[in-house]
């Protein structure tokens, strides 16, 4: 038994819908006629042709392949980048090159601290207002507490 071939317009819409084109624009593309190829477009992509499907699904795959990143890949480009800025004299980008190196392969670690209103950073007075403040914006359902007053105690007892 002769293997089923896809003929050549049904190749060249699978090759169209695998670009992104819709099932019409495709069909139109391929050389269906433009009163009948919303039609051809849906009767290619179903059951009935098994084999239009698998060809758009490995026709996606190969292109889903092609553009697929990985770490050792971006890592080599990544260093051709640095050494051809060396060669060439540039240094910052060489430089930026070789940065962009080391936090891909997590050499870096990228940390930020956001500091607002934090209770080391402020004197004593600023830390009365600031629970003042507290104190009347949410209400007064702060607890009220006692303010101690003396010098920090370092632990000894």
């Amino acid at each position: 038994m002769a293997k089923k071939k896809l003929t050549p317009r049904q190749e060249k819409y699978a090759q169209n819908v695998a670009k992104g084109m819709s099932k019409k624009d495709a069909a139109q593309k391929a050389g269906y006629s433009e009163k009948n190829a919303a039609r051809a477009g849906s009767m290619l992509d179903s059951k009935a042709n098994p084999l239009v499907s698998q060809r758009i699904q490995a026709l996606q795959k190969k292109a889903a392949k092609k553009v697929e990143l990985d770490l050792s890949t971006h890592l080599t480009d990544l260093k051709d980048i640095r050494e051809g800025a060396m060669r060439n004299g540039a240094w910052s980008a060489a430089v930026t090159a070789e940065v962009a190196r080391g936090k891909a392969a997590g050499l870096y670690i990228n940390r930020s601290e956001l500091v607002v209103n934090k209770v080391e950073t402020m004197d004593k007075e600023q830390i009365l207002d600031r629970l003042k403040e507290l104190y009347y914006e949410t209400g007064g359902i702060l607890p009220m507490g006692t303010i101690i007053e003396g010098e920090a105690d370092d632990g000894e007892t």
